[in-house]
């Protein structure tokens, strides 16, 4: 018989979600019912067609980022309270590398089996240890990037399972179809890490400072802030060509596949949509306090993403060097890459054997 999972999701990013949206996807397929917790709405699991509830919680009520703290504007009755009312004794729950504290407590209860999507924290090197330490009702641990690992440590079952990346609904440009600029997509990601203002600032100066000296036609750039983005984007004078911002765009668009260059931050999920696409792209990992994305980049091992500094000269050499070779009208839009195989199906068979 098919059942629910139901998933907490949260962050100033998308990596989260985004990962979350592939395996429930894959479930989905299978025939499988979806809730997704969130702490705040999210446009992007509205597009792909799942349900939501929002809970009154944040970063700071998590288990995991970090492990027990707890947020004054909190409601923690509130939230065991929605919980309880949405989680039924046959669900199943997945987590993704933070652990919520009262979706796991009321699913330990109730007997739910649980699982944990995990890639790379610092905080976290050993996950096996911590589950087993503080989040014992967890048995499995779906370790992201290491296939064909299996093993059993401290009691908890691992599972390696190659690199998740969400899949796009379609795939539009958004840039005009006659246009001969230059395009260059500057992604913030979610957009809501305190870095995301200087990061989009020193990119259009790099743009523009790589425009005078290296291009010689206009550029035309493309400027996702991210939908948790509330700052603002000043834009220098000087650009050598049109300067959209938009907060989002859904996933009909595949904004990288259609770009000439990228320069993004490098959080999980965009590190696999580079690699995915392709897109020669200058990444310039942020600052988090328990991620590292320049451990993302390693792995990828992506040869078309040079990493650079917060910094307007260094991101205008990295975009020089990503684009030598480039002179010429801007490449045209080509048929869709075939997706390559992913963590998710991977995933969501695991969990249906484990479970039926």
């Amino acid at each position: 018989m098919n059942g629910r999972v139901v998933s907490f999701t949260w962050g100033r990013g998308l990596g989260h979600v985004s990962r979350q949206i592939a395996v429930h996807g894959e479930l989905r397929g299978l025939g499988w019912d979806s809730l997704l917790l969130t702490e705040r709405a999210q446009r992007l699991i509205d597009d792909y067609g799942f349900t939501q509830t929002v809970l009154p919680t944040d970063a700071d009520s998590l288990v995991g980022e970090p492990l027990h703290g707890t947020g004054p504007t909190v409601d923690h009755d509130l939230a065991r309270a929605m919980v309880a009312r949405v989680l039924r004794p046959d669900d199943v729950v997945l987590h993704d590398v933070t652990v919520q504290r009262e979706l796991y407590d009321r699913a330990a209860r109730l007997g739910c089996p649980q699982f944990l999507v995990h890639r790379f924290q610092r905080n976290h090197p050993e996950p096996p240890a911590w589950v087993a330490r503080h989040a014992p009702a967890i048995g499995t641990i779906y370790l992201l990037g290491e296939p064909g690992r299996e093993e059993t440590v401290h009691g908890v079952r691992v599972l390696g399972v190659p690199h998740v990346v969400r899949p796009l609904l379609d795939d539009r440009s958004p840039w005009p179809e006659a246009t001969r600029a230059l395009r260059i997509a500057v992604v913030a990601g979610g957009g809501g890490h305190d870095d995301a203002p200087g990061f989009l600032t020193a990119s259009l100066h790099g743009v523009r400072e790589y425009a005078r000296r290296h291009a010689s036609a206009p550029v035309d750039v493309l400027v996702l802030t991210g939908p948790h983005f509330d700052g603002a984007v000043l834009v220098p004078p000087g650009m050598p060509g049109p300067v959209r911002v938009r907060p989002y765009l859904g996933p009909a668009y595949d904004v990288y596949r259609h770009a000439d260059a990228a320069i993004t931050h490098a959080g999980y999920n965009t590190v696999q949509e580079l690699v995915r696409s392709g897109v020669p792209a200058v990444a310039v990992p942020g600052v988090r306090d328990f991620d590292d994305q320049r451990v993302h980049l390693r792995a990828a091992a992506c040869p078309t993403v040079t990493v650079a500094d917060a910094d307007e000269h260094a991101i205008a050499r990295a975009l020089a060097e990503v684009l030598r070779g480039s002179a010429g009208p801007p490449r045209r839009p080509t048929t869709a890459p075939a997706p390559e195989a992913d963590g998710a199906a991977r995933i969501a068979r695991d969990l249906v054997a484990a479970t039926t």
